[in-house]
């Protein structure tokens, strides 16, 4: 059933190299990578120097796309699967190569933002708001970050004020009485840099369970965010910042059975952190973050189990990163990190906190411009199971005769068990053991015709061990055991294409099998992601992006009686500055009205469209 897809989007791609390399002959300017730094690695390395396998989504990216909330912006990448059960600020779950949603770390400006009780982060109320920067690095990363980073890291980076204050307000409104407003101000005040944002989102949605099921009832949804960065440099190359973000949002969502109900949820989040850098020898900076984040969940579901439920995440922390320059081969990154996770069920009497130290060390080595090599090792302490020792070596050769570049990487990496997995009522197993992972890759970046043709192929294999898994142990009574292992592998292939008159064509696609040890497909994990986006600017006036994406279909349950059926999808976005104080927007999602599930049982979006406005109050700013 698979095979007409792979053929037609594997034919679809291929034409898009082919037809893209033949017409490549006036290009504009490249994008530099190395102005463009990574923090995931801790390192201050650019990314054409990094053997990883890693993603970065700029400002500039995420405002010609268009793109209202990081999960938007998450579904168009490289080994990334995004799935929502409904309209805005529903249920999320995100896989990276396969790997599941507790097992993916998201840090914001680097606090650890993964709940204590289900060890995943719901990316629903997580706008685009003052974000600078999207760093994604695929793989194992439990050697610099600990657990949660077996199928990657998600690093969300607020903006840091520059340059001459600068004010705006932007409007948006659109389908499904959807309205959004934003305010965002920023610059350099000389003793104080500084980023504020404010936006408020209202939207009367649609039936989170699928009205082709004959649900009716809109599902609607608001959201309230706040995020602020303060920054002042002292004692010549010190700096500390205050980072804050805070998000309340109320989402109404749909009975079990995917039938029409009254269930609502409320949240509040706070994530704020404090970094302080510092050179303490020429060839020494030191780098002090403590973190806090705070999460309260008041769910109100009239046809659930449990009713009402007020659940409580809260993680305090301190990272203490040190980077020594040994010598113009060798850097070194090593620190400590200490957090405390608690987690809080009020009807379920769930109170319980795991305190965790983490020491790490990391070589980086670069011979030349053709050797780039890093490897590292990190052991944590934790106060409930067993102390893991996780590594990872990895190296790429470039060869500048033909622009290549050969990397590949070996790591481990583990996924402490939940709160809930642990400790909740007749369900938690307090003796379970971490979740473990091998994983290995290879792969190849060739740049052609003057860097005006890029091309990115990966291959990765991952093997899972102890992984945790609800055993029925009959009696109607269910428990959390170390009972399962699991392979994911697959390839991860980009293109990147200057086209001539301003046109640039970007395209991922992603063949992923994740299997048990039975050989049974891993829910909710489709083989095939395709995505693209054609752009053109014109004047540095207009701006328009065309998208498209492909999904095959998925299993929604372990039996595979629930399915969803692979769909594509279009898009459109365009931008307009009328003068340097007025830009106009505007959007159209799923333009062709295709019925699909990303989830099943749950809806989506139809054909739909969005306008609005931003307006500049101090012109200089409107670049």
């Amino acid at each position: 059933m698979q095979r007409p897809f792979l053929r037609v989007s594997s034919f679809i791609y291929l034409l898009l190299i082919f037809s893209g390399i033949a017409t490549v002959h006036a290009a504009d300017d490249t994008v530099d990578l190395k102005t463009l730094s990574v923090t995931t690695t801790r390192t201050s390395s650019p990314v054409d120097e990094i053997s990883s396998s890693i993603s970065i989504i700029t400002e500039k990216e995420i405002t010609k796309k268009q793109y209202p909330n990081v999960l938007s912006v998450l579904r168009d990448e490289l080994g990334m699967e995004v799935v929502q059960s409904g309209p805005l600020g529903t249920a999320t779950s995100v896989f990276l190569r396969g790997a599941g949603s507790n097992s993916t770390l998201v840090l914001i400006d680097g606090v650890q933002v993964n709940a204590n009780t289900t060890g995943a982060f719901s990316f629903s109320d997580l706008t685009t708001d003052n974000i600078e920067q999207i760093e994604i690095l695929r793989g194992p990363q439990s050697t610099l970050w600990g657990s949660d980073a077996v199928g990657g890291v998600i690093n969300i980076i607020t903006k840091r004020g520059k340059g001459k204050p600068t004010h705006s307000f932007a409007f948006e409104g659109g389908s499904f009485g959807t309205f959004k407003e934003s305010l965002n101000s920023g610059g350099d005040l000389g003793f104080l840099d500084y980023s504020v944002s404010v936006s408020r989102t209202d939207s009367e949605g649609f039936s989170a369970a699928n009205e082709s099921r004959g649900n009716s009832e809109n599902d609607g949804y608001e959201n309230t965010t706040v995020s602020t960065r303060l920054g002042r440099n002292f004692m010549g190359d010190g700096r500390v910042d205050f980072i804050g973000r805070f998000t309340k949002a109320i989402v109404e969502f749909d009975a079990f059975g995917f039938v029409d109900g009254k269930g609502f949820s409320k949240s509040d989040s706070y994530y704020l952190s404090l970094p302080i850098q510092k050179a303490i020898l020429d060839r020494w900076d030191l780098k002090i973050n403590p973190t806090f984040a705070y999460d309260f969940l008041t769910t109100n579901d009239p046809g659930g189990f449990t009713k009402k439920s007020h659940i409580l995440n809260r993680t305090h922390g301190v990272d203490v990163q040190n980077n020594v320059e040994l010598n113009k081969y060798f850097s070194t990154a090593f620190g400590f990190e200490y957090e405390a996770r608690n987690g809080v069920n009020e009807e379920s009497n769930l109170r319980k906190t795991i305190k965790n130290k983490g020491f790490y060390l990391q070589l980086q080595g670069r011979y030349g411009k053709r050797i780039t090599g890093t490897a590292g090792f990190r052991h944590d302490i934790n106060s409930i199971f067993e102390n893991p020792t996780t590594k990872k070596f990895e190296a790429a050769y470039r060869i500048l005769e033909t622009s290549t570049r050969i990397r590949g990487a070996y790591a481990t990496g583990f996924r402490a068990p939940t709160l809930n997995e642990l400790f909740f009522p007749n369900f938690g197993t307090p003796s379970l053991k971490p979740e473990k992972s091998k994983s290995w890759e290879a792969g190849v970046d060739q740049n052609l015709l003057d860097d005006k043709v890029k091309i990115g192929v990966t291959y990765f294999h991952v093997d899972f061990e102890n992984l945790i898994q609800t055993v029925d142990l009959g009696g109607f009574i269910f428990r959390a055991q170390n009972v399962a292992e699991a392979t994911t592998k697959g390839v991860e292939t980009s293109l990147n294409i200057i086209l001539p008159k301003n046109f640039r064509l970007s395209s991922n696609y992603t063949w992923l099998t994740a299997r048990d040890e039975d050989g049974g497909p891993l829910i909710r994990r489709a083989e095939h992601n395709f995505s693209a986006n054609l752009t053109h600017i014109w004047k540095e006036k207009l701006e328009t992006l065309v998208g498209v994406r492909t999904r095959s279909n998925t299993h929604s349950n372990s039996t595979g009686t629930n399915r969803t059926g692979g769909f594509t999808t279009m898009r459109a976005a365009v931008s307009y500055k009328v003068n340097k104080h007025l830009k106009l927007t505007a959007r159209g999602e799923n333009l062709f009205d295709k019925e699909y599930e990303e989830n099943f049982g749950f809806g989506t979006a139809g054909v739909s469209g969005y306008a609005g406005f931003t307006w500049y109050f101090n012109p200089a700013s409107n670049n």
